[in-house]
């Protein structure tokens, strides 16, 4: 029933439209749904009408791509972007599919040909560094993925492979710089484990992973106000994170463990102000569960092979 309201409902907008809207609305649609073999069907139909409608090809293509059949979508996109040769979101996309078809260097020639017509179409310039990134082009994909990142601030991919590439050029202070900023917009992901390990290889540990009961969780450093064991603000949105955690797994423990080198009167308030905050902000956590240890030395951290000390440090980890 519901379906055919939608088709009703299509129907009416086609008519209020024009015919010349039909292929956007329906291909829009079953894109979002992702009815991509009721898309097949439908423009199957339309190109089969109308062979030299850049449109119905383009979305048959993208259809056929979904449907992990790139063969077929190639044809039809290559097809779209013969009809309607100046429009880069074409181009872009016939380079997605060269690009399921392994055939990369059309891939790369199409991203380059997308921006030539539209230099701010940013997904093409991210694929064509990403394209350059892998036949080791560090300069030319750095290149990219910065102009990405100054338009398009929280672009995942850019962020972190531009972060990257400034490894593999050996640009340690940029790098580094460019993980922190890749990990302030996505303190959590899939990638984002990684980036700390890449950031706290260069010696900076802004962030850190912790184990927490069955989970490896990323928090940023704890810190305090200047000469005191005062929590800022930032430490106290990290916490209420942690408190979160713990929360939702009753049966974990932590241990709270601060460094203070030679000053272990303010070690011990730095431990039991977090500890406090944890137990205040989240009273259903037990006290038992926090455990709480200071030391007035260095905190000594192995990264890979390398050692690194920090004067000081807060580390958590599951209490036995």
């Amino acid at each position: 029933m519901r379906s055919k309201f939608i088709v009703i409902f299509l129907a009416l907008i086609f008519f209020i439209a024009g015919c010349g809207m039909k292929q956007m609305i329906m291909g829009d649609f079953y894109l979002t749904g992702k009815k991509y073999k009721d898309g097949i069907r439908f423009f199957q139909s339309e190109v089969h009408a109308n062979p030299n409608n850049p449109r119905s090809n383009f979305y048959l293509g993208r259809y056929y791509i979904a449907e992990k059949q790139p063969k077929e979508g190639l044809i039809y996109l290559k097809r779209a972007a013969v009809l309607d040769p100046l429009n880069a979101y074409y181009q872009f996309w016939l380079g997605v599919a060269y690009s399921e078809n392994k055939q990369t260097e059309m891939e790369w020639k199409s991203y380059e040909k997308a921006l030539s017509l539209n230099p701010n179409h940013l997904k093409s310039r991210v694929y064509l560094a990403h394209n350059q990134f892998e036949r080791k082009q560090y300069n030319e994909a750095l290149a990219n993925y910065s102009i990405v990142v100054r338009k398009w601030p929280d672009e995942p991919a850019s962020l972190y492979n531009r972060a990257l590439t400034l490894k593999y050029l050996d640009r340690t202070k940029e790098e580094q710089a460019a993980w922190k900023e890749y990990l302030d917009f996505y303190p959590a992901g899939p990638l984002t484990r990684t980036a700390v390990g890449h950031l706290n290889s260069l010696g900076d540990f802004s962030y850190r992973n912790h184990v927490v009961g069955l989970r490896t969780i990323t928090l940023r450093r704890i810190q305090f106000e200047s000469f005191s064991a005062t929590l800022t603000a930032e430490a106290k949105q990290t916490l209420y994170f942690l408190g979160a955690v713990l929360s939702n797994a009753k049966d974990v423990s932590i241990h709270v463990v601060v460094y203070q080198k030679n000053n272990p009167k303010l070690a011990e308030q730095k431990a039991k102000n977090i500890k406090k905050y944890l137990i205040d902000r989240y009273p259903q956590i037990e006290t038992s569960r926090i455990k709480i240890s200071w030391f007035d030395v260095s905190e000594t951290i192995s990264v890979g092979d390398k050692r690194f000390s920090e004067d000081e440090s807060v580390n958590f980890f599951t209490a036995s």
